[in-house]
């Protein structure tokens, strides 16, 4: 169901509001239409969210909380902002982490992180501007364990520098995953971890992709082998 529709069903807008924030919304050409809503007056960021997590049927983060996230469960930072998502909080009983979702659940998104880190990710609705802020506050350290690299040519460049990692570290694992215009490496090396972020410039040709060693879960050939990428 429609947000603004979700909302008057619960009687939390009219459809006078609804109409008018689409309005705004297609006037400013920018925005979610529950952005309007709160711009507008018509509703608060809490009432919104709560009406999101009941969109996307998933739990409502009542507060965004941080807790320690184990070193294998880490998401770089690159794209928590991009994605504006924020890990709150690992159960290890159910091996599951808790995201806070800002501006939507992308779960095409979420099931590549889950490749990557090995475990499952529950998604919960976090309020857009709180988690926006949280990321910004998180944005002024120094990332640590993960190294971006913005605007490479094609995948030859991002190899190079991916094999002088892979051999630097003498990983033992890396897995990859491509998610929309960024190509995610991680890379393990007994029990550290070490994530390479590549951010394409340009779209990747099919027919230059990497090698199966450089699928999810590929571990490095055992001697004096290592991964190689084309």
């Amino acid at each position: 169901m429609p947000l603004g529709l979700l909302m008057v069903a619960r009687g939390q807008l009219t459809y006078a509001e609804v109409a008018a924030a689409l309005e705004a919304q297609q006037r400013a050409r920018y925005g979610t239409i529950g952005e309007w809503i709160e711009k507008l007056g018509f509703a608060t960021e809490q009432d919104v969210t709560t009406a999101l997590a009941l969109q996307w049927g998933c739990p409502l983060a009542t507060s965004i909380e941080i807790s320690e996230i184990p070193v294998f469960a880490r998401i770089p930072l690159a794209l928590l902002v991009k994605f504006q998502m924020l890990p709150m909080h690992f159960a290890a009983r159910a091996d599951t982490l808790y995201l806070a979702c800002g501006r939507r659940v992308d779960h095409g998104t979420l099931y590549a992180v889950e490749q990557m880190i090995g475990c499952r990710i529950q998604p919960c609705a976090g309020g857009r501007q709180a988690v926006a802020a949280e990321l910004e506050r998180l944005s002024q350290k120094p990332p640590s364990g993960e190294v971006e690299f913005r605007q490479v040519h094609d995948v030859a460049e991002m190899s190079r520098i991916a094999l002088s990692y892979i051999t630097r570290l003498t990983a033992d694992e890396v897995r990859s995953s491509r998610i929309g215009p960024t190509i995610w490496l991680r890379l393990r090396a007994r029990a550290s971890y070490l994530s390479l972020v590549f951010h394409l410039r340009n779209e990747v040709e099919p027919s230059r992709k990497l090698r199966p060693e450089f699928m999810a879960g590929a571990k490095r050939p055992s001697g004096n082998h290592r991964p190689t990428v084309v």
